[in-house]
């Protein structure tokens, strides 16, 4: 009998027992599906001979294959089955194990199943004083022989059930996907989250902490609560405790390159009318207050050449007030757009050279191209690293001598990731004191003359000085912990600026941005996606994922200007 591959919102499953497989939006099914448009019984895969068979459960809204509405087809090779209308969480995809299972001895007079993930009871097999709590010697982590894909574990909170028998029911049930495995709750439970082989949804990544977080079920929803000092992140901001009621996916101990917690609620139908219901209300809300906003402002206009004539009247200015003092400062968040020319203008900058026996040494970091022509602002320890002043700024002594020249990888429109080397640059100027360096490309990956004019993507530099604590900062480059190779953002806000005799009260910019090794020299932008400064310094705290001071740009002008930018 084949085993079944099923992908589904990034999640892999491999079911290997000849067994009846359940597709819907219940806690229930083998394969769950978020989205409300499916039926919390929506197909069947059932197993016949040499194969499986897709079979619809008189959904609401239809199962399709390959586009063609289908009450039943047998699967023959890899198919995309959608339920219900497109949307996220509706589509999945299954492919027939191309290694059929071995051949089965014959049949004994009595036979057992094989092991395989069971759903769970709708309703407790026995009455209880209390509600079972979740198993803590359940298997974690481990890969099913034959192949990388993971089976779907099942774990219990309190069941339902009637009074008496546990909590009642307040909320959606909890799909919980973590690094390729499935982890089921009843709402309500408490769990944790982290590398203790007793937590309930067990991470192995070291990036994570042994009890990176908690998960807590409240009336309507869930809660999520950070619990690490290396943090949590949604959407690349460190969040402390989320409450949720939709799917939300996070990212542990680092905001780009940390292991991924997918949180996907799971509602009953009724939950889901009401869900809608609210939505439609919500809408019919704001139909009406744009409907009242549009008669207020023709009431307005049509109230203009009265305000006019009252204040020509009026010698003393009197009734002339309605208009703000100034403008209004919007504070606007950073485009797609402008995070997108951001990240064109961004390169991978490489090196070889030796340290101070003559050893070979290669290593990266992270520049910004500021001039079409190939002008590119870094770190003078990423560009210079014998440069003088950098011992003093961190009170080591430098550990490699300067290269001849830095490779230039322009990062990929695509996937955001580097390209070949294409170009070669060399030192300009750089100032150790500040840790700050501009390079020009000169060259080709081989060293050949360049023989026509650049035309690159650029950065504009902004002012630091109009930067205020609470603002946006958004920090991009290529740090080493990054196993993507893709250029990396992370985004937080100003803590405070760090001052020095030197340098005045804005000596450094001290953000909450988790940056990393590799992020060197890359740049720090403000929402108008400008140059506010170079990520130079960190604080591990004993961890590999820190957090970063900022060189303000301001500090730098005249060493960009000294180098013809």
């Amino acid at each position: 009998m084949q085993s079944l591959l099923i992908e589904v919102d990034g999640r892999a499953l491999r079911f290997d027992a000849p067994r009846l497989l359940r597709i819907g939006r219940s806690i229930e099914a083998d394969v769950v599906l978020a989205a409300g448009s499916v039926s919390r019984q929506h197909a069947e895969l059932r197993p016949v001979d040499n194969g499986w068979v897709l079979v619809d459960s008189g959904s609401q809204y239809g199962t399709y294959v390959d586009g063609r509405r289908v009450t039943e087809h047998r699967i023959s090779g890899q198919i995309t089955v959608q339920c219900g209308p497109p949307a996220a969480g509706s589509t999945l995809r299954i492919t027939p194990d191309p290694v059929a299972s071995a051949p089965a001895p014959a049949p004994a007079p009595v036979s057992a199943p094989m092991p395989v993930p069971v759903p769970v009871p709708a309703t407790p097999p026995a009455p209880a004083p209390s509600a079972p709590q979740p198993p803590s010697d359940r298997p974690a982590g481990q890969t099913p022989p034959g192949g990388g894909y993971e089976e779907t574990f099942i774990l219990a909170a309190p069941p339902l059930g009637p009074p008496g028998l546990g909590p009642a029911r307040t909320g959606p049930d909890l799909l919980v996907v973590a690094e390729g495995r499935e982890f089921r709750f009843r709402h309500p439970a408490n769990l944790t989250v982290g590398r203790r082989p007793e937590s309930d949804v067990v991470i192995t990544d070291p990036v994570c902490s042994r009890m990176h977080g908690q998960i807590a079920a409240r009336p309507g929803g869930w809660t999520y609560t950070n619990t690490s000092q290396e943090g949590t992140f949604l959407n690349g901001r460190r969040v402390e405790q989320l409450p949720f009621q939709e799917s939300v996916k996070l990212r542990l101990g680092h905001p780009v390159a940390g292991p991924e917690l997918a949180l996907i609620p799971i509602l009953s139908a009724a939950e889901e009318e009401q869900r809608f219901a609210r939505k439609r209300r919500n809408r019919t809300l704001v139909i009406l207050a744009a409907v009242a906003g549009a008669l207020l402002l023709v009431a307005a206009v049509l109230m203009v050449p009265f305000v006019l004539l009252s204040d020509d009247d009026d010698p003393s200015g009197g009734g002339s007030g309605g208009g703000p003092d100034g403008p209004v400062d919007s504070m606007e968040a950073l485009t797609d757009e402008e995070l997108d020319s951001a990240k064109a203008a961004t390169v991978r900058l490489s090196a070889e050279t030796t340290d101070l026996s003559g050893a070979p040494v290669e290593y990266s970091g992270s520049g910004s191209i500021i001039d079409e022509q190939g002008l590119i602002l870094t770190n003078a320890h990423v560009a210079a690293p014998e440069a003088e002043g950098l011992a003093e700024q961190y009170g080591e002594e430098v550990p490699i001598r300067d290269p001849e020249y830095l490779l230039v990888a322009l990062t990929q429109g695509g996937d955001d990731r580097p390209a070949d080397p294409e170009y070669r640059a060399r030192v300009v100027e750089a100032d150790g004191n500040l840790d700050a360096a501009v390079i020009e490309i000169y060259a080709d990956d081989e060293g050949n003359e360049l023989d026509e004019e650049l035309d690159l993507p650029t950065m504009p530099i902004g002012n630091s000085d109009e930067v205020r604590t609470g603002d946006d900062v958004t920090v991009l480059g290529f740090p080493g912990i990054s196993q993507s190779g893709a250029v990396t953002v992370t985004k937080g806000v100003v803590s405070t600026f760090i001052p020095s005799e030197e340098y005045g009260p804005r000596s450094e910019i001290d953000t909450d941005t988790r940056i990393a090794p590799g992020n060197s020299g890359g740049a720090a932008i403000n929402n108008d996606a400008e140059i506010i400064g170079i990520p130079s310094a960190y604080f591990s705290e004993g961890s590999p994922i820190v957090s970063g001071r900022i060189r303000p740009v301001n500090l730098v002008t005249d060493l960009i200007s000294a180098a013809g930018g």
